[in-house]
């Protein structure tokens, strides 16, 4: 299937069957469903040299039409951020099914219970293995990640990706072929929880916030401070983090991280928006823009590391903003569309996931 087929029949797809589902399900079996019904916001179809990658991201408490991202990556290993591991957790042969699941090595699961306590309540049928290498993909039909979180670490990297809705295809599969198995795939769904949806039992007031207009990042950010997303989104984080207090843009000497979270057990995450959000830069304004995704932040970060591991440094943050910093998390927030590569020693969650834990730990 060419690339073009790829997206010719997505859009026809998923147009009509989001559409459908909104049409009717929150009006007609509202009093049915667990909760808030909530939609993606964007189409991202991606092209490799043997695979089309469908992904499907954002959380919009209201279905819109699909806005679609077109872009390129050298392998489908590259677009799931998967390593050269020797063991694997899940071989992908022929056709994979994953719904509702965790997938995850078990240095990723004690990471993530340690680091995102409310994960529990999402975590789903898991797929856990004492392996180095989360997914490895194998030319066949199809791998799909319906409601999925994807947990995998590098060394002392983790990369946490909740998959709203993802699908991997090799490209020998012929277009009618696939239109076919995701009418099918949708046919066999319960008519109550469609597929590229998620209903949750949450408070309904908990979607008001003005942080779920635009939850895809790619939008709305682009005369947004620092500071702007900071104080819309402060309560998410503190949520998702399970943190008790948000300093923002903290002056470490020369030095200014975008924020630094103090979680209940005492811990501390010093963090980066990696998001085209506007720097003031000698009185100017400049939308932020990353040469080298992930590897930018990093470096700075380390710089963050450093500086308040020295003691009397620390004792200066206490003294001006009432932390004192310890067991320090290094944090990049990235856009839930992008593509990244873990960096050493760096924690990396795209918008969409830190959403998602957040509504876990208010379900």
């Amino acid at each position: 299937m060419k690339p073009t087929e790829f997206v010719k029949v997505n859009s026809q797809f998923w147009g009509e069957h989001l559409k459908e589902a909104a049409g009717h399900l929150p009006v007609s079996h509202r009093t049915e469903l667990p909760g808030p019904m909530l939609f993606p916001r964007m189409m991202v179809l991606t092209e490799t040299p043997d695979w089309n990658i469908l992904e499907l991201v954002g959380l919009s408490r209201e279905y819109r039409t699909l806005e679609v991202r077109r872009q390129k990556a050298a392998g489908v290993e590259e677009y799931f951020g998967i390593g050269d591991g020797r063991t694997v957790v899940a071989n992908l042969k022929g056709q994979n099914w994953f719904k509702d699941a965790t997938i995850t090595t078990d240095a990723g699961k004690s990471a993530l219970e340690k680091r995102f306590p409310s994960t529990g309540n999402m975590l789903g049928n898991e797929v856990v293995g004492p392996a180095d290498e989360l997914l490895r993909f194998a030319p066949g039909n199809y791998s799909t990640f319906d409601r999925a979180l994807l947990v995998h670490t590098a060394g002392d990297s983790l990369r946490a990706h909740w998959v709203f809705f993802a699908l991997a295809i090799h490209r020998s599969e012929p277009a009618d072929k696939y239109l076919d198995f995701l009418r099918n795939y949708s046919n066999a769904s319960p008519h109550l929880d469609p597929i590229g949806t998620v209903s949750l039992p949450i408070d309904p007031t908990v979607l008001k916030a003005d942080a779920f207009e635009s939850t895809y990042l790619a939008h709305g950010l682009q005369d947004s401070t620092v500071d702007d997303f900071l104080d819309k989104h402060e309560s998410i984080l503190l949520s998702a983090f399970d943190a008790t207090k948000l300093v923002r843009q903290p002056a470490l000497g020369e030095l200014q991280p975008d924020f630094i979270l103090e979680r209940a057990d005492g811990s501390h995450v010093v963090g980066r928006l990696e998001l085209p959000v506007v720097d003031t830069v000698n009185g100017k304004k400049r939308r932020r823009v990353f040469r080298t995704p992930v590897q930018d932040s990093a470096a700075e970060l380390a710089q963050y590391a450093e500086y308040l591991g020295n003691a009397e440094n620390r004792s200066q943050v206490k003294s001006k903003y009432d932390v004192d910093v310890s067991e320090l998390r290094q944090l990049v927030i990235v856009p839930s569309q992008g593509t990244v590569t873990p960096a050493a020693g760096v924690e990396v969650v795209d918008y969409d996931t830190i959403l998602r834990i957040h509504l876990a730990a208010t379900a």
